[in-house]
């Protein structure tokens, strides 16, 4: 590297350097200081991490946006690892490229222009950064014919007088020098400044230099980009000039702090060396040579150092960022290529974790969220190496195979879902029925509805097969599915699942010319201490459109109107109806029609749902009466009603979501992050990521207590307005990963009661209580675990609260009584029934109960129950027998091509013969379960004329054990094919929602694999 003549009486390190260029704005030229924005896309769905220093400026340039302040100065966290900008195939070859770095830049809207740019751009160098002006170069835009642009003079004469010569100051075109945001949008020539690392002398030096500028040669590279937006491009792609003109700089951190520090490479400089000698101090390794491929032996290890150091840097910045590796396929994929590195290379597996604290405490002054998410880092990728670990080492045969088969799977996870070894095999025979390398949106629904796969995992399986995915058709599908499971419509009336998307079409295409409705007005209203119900206004305001069915029509004068079938679909210019969004379920309500010959008289029209398309609301209602003279027309007045009930109950469940997830993060000191969650009127669900922590029956009842004493403190609910600005620039607003917000209009639901150190403050577009004291009870009705570190929580608050514990009340009653006979010895055959009856009603019907409440029950009902079998006269034959012959009598061979059956009487006795069940049913294939002293046991039978290459005993006894971690395997000297049981597992008090998935499982790779 070049010495510079012109010395620095001391090498700034990277902190200084980044503060020198901080404070050099800030305190010389009265810009504000914005910190980086996460890495995590914010706003921008076209991007999967923040890639420049502009993203977080983007809507001010396109103009949907204020600026912050009129002159901006920032350090920008970057990632690039795909896309266009792609640096991760190379990272480690070179001295210069890397997956994060640090983009510095300072910004002008609509304040200063081409000239103060400049000046002020080179005072820096010259000035605090003591760079020689001999080794610079300017650019500047030639000009482009086809554009119709002529050559950037202006910018030309700017640095001549600033004192450069001609010679340096070069002239390039659109490629170099021509900055665009996108196909249209903002845009405008640059100005680049070339720094030579190897300058000579006299005029022929500089001649014979000028021509390897923007040649990319890594001895005269880029060092700052100064873009002037004065144009956009539109969508014809012709220029015009824009109102304001605004200026975008970038100059890359890493490379500047080697030019100041006097290094020949990034990685040389104090940014990396720490992590460096990290690496060596804690793996032994031989020391960093600093050597590239090509150039030593050691320039594999080298290799290494730097990919693990860039690696770790990234990966560090993301989790902090809050960015999920199961979530982001790129991100997970660079973590696993550090965990392999540093296990193969450096042969210690948890050297990754290990650097943290050492990027932290590079990083952390800068960026002050690392040093706060530290530990969280740490477990995350503790996690994260755990499941890789447990995917490498899979024991499973099932997944040994196919990865055998195809090794390319071990690059994506979907290994983790446990549908998709048999997806993935049904794929393999499907695909060549497949046409134009597509996936058919009928077989993603199948991935979908048999095996368990969502969008996310079939697009990862796209990507790594190159294929497409048909999702439009997918998505349509998913949509009549959604239909189907809906509630019934008032009064019977009956769905017809093709019409309705039909309507769905035709909503669409007819908002697209009409005016977004207002619908501000769903935020309108007030709570009535004296009635304690809330007061929702009725709202006036005329039709826009109007769909008869899926009929566009002005009017429904002369219509035909079936009460039993048809829809309306009207679109009104305001409205007060909450479409669904956000999780939360959309309003019901009433439209009210009035009659224009006389005014006193009004049609009532029943809200069934609420939809939007294109900014307009959609209400969709339902004839439940017949209404013969009914003219409505577009541009007639309607008065729209919400349903109070309704929205008050989906409003009490909201609110109790956002308390349990911060119940959730208070209680749990683990990482935690919200996945999803479902809102409406009968109970809400929240799905939370929980790393290092399984949630026992005593976490949930202080999860309850903590949201009762919530309620009873009646906290205020308090709404705020932001930007997106405003959230950016503060640490404690909990998000959902991977969500992408609007600019403006953002909400902040904030509940705050700091004496139990709950806290809560979410963005969030939903309706909420106005107090906590409002949702007056809560209770977690059900728990379940997804995965390996994904739970489920579903609750109930309000009057649905009040309703399951009045029914708490009812049962914990009957079970003291029934007790009390147990304790006094007075237990009946008719005790037996009534306990098997209250059992059978806990797991399977739909009454709900506390999690908790249920739980304990069940094991009072289970100790009472063994305690009847000691006295029970009734033997192990005939529980199973007459079970058994009681189930194949129910379901008869005409109708039930396999039996798959709980054997629920096997909890009362110690041990059971599965073959005493098997042997019963010899015409079809059976697969039985028993689940004695805590230790799940299954068997399974297939007659000859049963069996296939892809359907047996073995396969499909595998579909069930797997969710257990069972073992399987024939009897000794039996064919696997006719007959299988799985190991005795013992199971724990999850053993009911295991159960439940794995004859989900086995239900789904019956009905797909059985031919019948």
């Amino acid at each position: 590297m070049y010495n510079s003549a012109k010395k620095l009486h001391r090498v700034l390190t990277a902190r200084e350097i980044r503060k020198t260029f901080i404070d050099y704005f800030t305190l010389n030229h009265e810009h504000k200081f914005v910190r980086s924005s996460p890495v995590v896309p914010f706003c921008d769905p076209t991007v999967a991490f923040v890639n420049a220093g502009m993203n977080q400026f983007k809507s001010v340039f396109l103009g949907t946006a204020a600026a912050p302040h009129r002159r901006v100065v920032n350090s920008q966290k970057c990632v690039r690892v795909g896309g266009k900008h792609n640096d991760l195939s190379v990272v480690g070859q070179d001295g210069y490229h890397h997956t994060f770095f640090e983009m510095l830049g300072n910004w002008s809207f609509g304040d200063y222009f081409k000239r103060e740019a400049c000046a002020i751009a080179l005072e820096l160098l010259r000035g605090p950064y003591n760079i020689d002006t001999d080794r610079l170069y300017v650019t500047y835009f030639a000009g482009d014919k086809v554009l119709g642009i002529p050559a950037d003079m202006e910018c030309f004469e700017i640095w001549r007088s600033l004192g450069f010569p001609c010679e340096r100051i070069l002239p390039f075109g659109c490629k170099d020098n021509f900055w665009e945001m996108g196909a249209t949008g903002p845009c405008g020539p640059c100005t680049e400044i070339h720094i030579d690392h190897r300058p000579g002398s006299g005029p022929s030096a500089v001649k014979e230099r000028s021509r390897l500028v923007n040649g990319g040669r890594a001895d005269l590279t880029e060092l700052w980009n100064l873009v002037f937006i004065q144009y956009t491009r539109n969508a014809d792609g012709t220029i015009t000039k824009l109102p304001a003109q605004h200026v975008d700089t970038g100059m890359g951190f890493e490379r500047l702090t080697a030019i100041l520090q006097n290094k020949s490479s990034n990685y040389d400089t104090d940014l990396f060396t720490p992590l460096f000698d990290g690496i060596q101090s804690i793996s032994k390794a031989p020391i960093y040579g600093g050597s590239f491929p090509n150039s030593h032996n050691s320039a594999l290890l080298d290799t290494s150092y730097r990919i693990l150091a860039d690696h770790s840097r990234m990966i560090t910045v993301c989790l902090a960022d809050g960015m999920l590796p199961d979530q982001n396929q790129k991100l997970r994929r660079v973590l696993r290529k550090a965990l392999s590195i540093s296990k193969q290379v450096f042969a210690h597996e948890n050297l990754l974790a290990q650097l943290v604290p050492i990027i932290t405490e590079t990083l952390g002054d800068a960026y002050p969220e690392i040093s706060t998410k530290q530990q969280s880092v740490i477990e995350l990728i503790a996690h994260e190496q755990e499941v890789y670990k447990c995917l490498c080492e899979s024991s499973s045969k099932a997944f040994a195979e196919v990865l055998t088969e195809f090794p390319k799977l071990d690059d994506i996870d979907l290994m983790e879902c446990p549908g998709f070894v048999p997806a993935y095999r049904e794929f393999q025979v499907q695909r060549s029925n497949f046409a134009n390398n597509t996936i058919p949106g009928d077989f993603l629904y199948k991935l979908t509805d048999t095996y368990g796969l969502s969008e996310e995992s079939f697009l990862k399986l796209a990507e790594i097969e190159n294929m497409n995915c048909d999702l439009e058709r997918y998505r349509a599908e998913l949509a009549v599915a959604k239909l189907r499971s809906k509630q019934p419509l008032p009064n019977g009336v009956e769905r017809d699942f093709v019409m309705e998307q039909r309507i769905a079409n035709a909503q669409a295409l007819l908002t697209k010319q009409l005016a977004p409705t207002d619908n501000s007005y769903k935020y309108i209203y007030s709570y009535n201490m004296k009635t304690e119900s809330y007061e929702m206004p009725t709202l006036k305001s005329h039709v826009l459109g109007l769909l008869h069915n899926d009929i566009d029509v002005p009017s429904t004068q002369g219509r035909c109107l079936n009460q039993n079938s048809d829809r309306l679909s009207i679109v009104t210019a305001a409205s007060c109806f909450y479409y669904e969004s956000g999780g939360q379920q959309s309003d019901l309500g009433n439209l009210f029609v009035i009659s224009k010959q006389n005014p006193e008289k009004h049609h009532k029209l029943e809200v069934v749902d609420v939809k939007q398309f294109n900014g307009c609301v959609v209400h969709v209602c339902c004839l439940t009466t017949p209404i013969e003279d009914l003219h409505l027309a577009v541009g007639d007045e309607i008065h729209l009603k919400v349903n109070v009930k309704h929205r008050q109950l989906n409003m009490c469940h909201h609110t109790a979501t956002h308390l349990l997830n911060a119940a959730i993060r208070s209680l749990f000191n683990k990482v935690t992050y919200q996945v999803s969650s479902v809102v409406n009127s009968e109970q809400c669900k929240l799905e939370v990521g929980l790393l290092g922590k399984r949630i026992q029956k005593s976490d949930v009842q202080h999860i309850e207590d903590l949201i009762n004493r919530a309620i009873c403190a009646a906290s205020t609910v308090k709404v705020e307005h932001l930007n997106a600005a405003d959230v950016l620039q503060q640490n404690d607003i909990t998000m959902i990963p991977g969500e992408i917000y609007p600019e403006q209009g953002l909400r902040l639901i904030n509940v705050q009661c700091p004496e139990l150190n709950l806290n809560s403050k979410e963005l969030c577009c939903g309706t909420h209580v106005t107090n906590t004291k409002e949702l007056s009870s809560f209770c977690v009705i059900n728990l379940k675990q997804t995965n390996r570190a994904r739970f489920v929580f579903t609750a109930v608050a309000g009057d649905a609260a009040e309703n399951v514990l009045k029914t708490v009340a009812l049962l914990r009653h009957r079970v003291d009584m029934l007790e009390q006979q147990f304790q006094t010895d007075k237990l009946t055959n008719a005790t037996e029934i009534e306990l098997h009856t209250i059992r059978h009603n806990i797991l399977h019907s739909s009454i709900k109960l506390p999690y908790v409440f249920k739980m304990d029950t069940l094991q009072r009902i289970t100790e009472m129950l063994r305690k009847l079998k000691e006295t029970s006269r009734t033997t192990l034959k005939e529980f199973v027998e007459v079970e058994m012959r009681n189930l194949l009598l129910e379901k008869p061979l005409d109708t039930n091509p396999y039996i798959l059956h709980y054997i629920t009487s096997s909890a009362l006795v110690e041990e059971i013969p599965l073959q005493r069940a098997t042997k019963l049913c010899v015409d079809r294939p059976i697969l039985v379960v028993s689940m004695c002293d805590n230790i799940v046991k299954a068997r399974c039978c297939v007659p000859k004329n049963c069996i296939s290459n892809i359907f047996n005993a073995t396969l499909w006894l595998q579909s069930f054990a797997k969710t257990f971690g069972g073992q399987v395997a024939a009897p000794k000297g039996q064919n696997a094919e006719i007959v299988c049981n799985m190991k005795g597992r013992k199971v724990n008090t999850q053993f009911e929602e295991q159960l439940e998935q794995a004859m989900k499982n086995a239900q789904a790779y019956a009905k797909s694999h059985l031919d019948f």
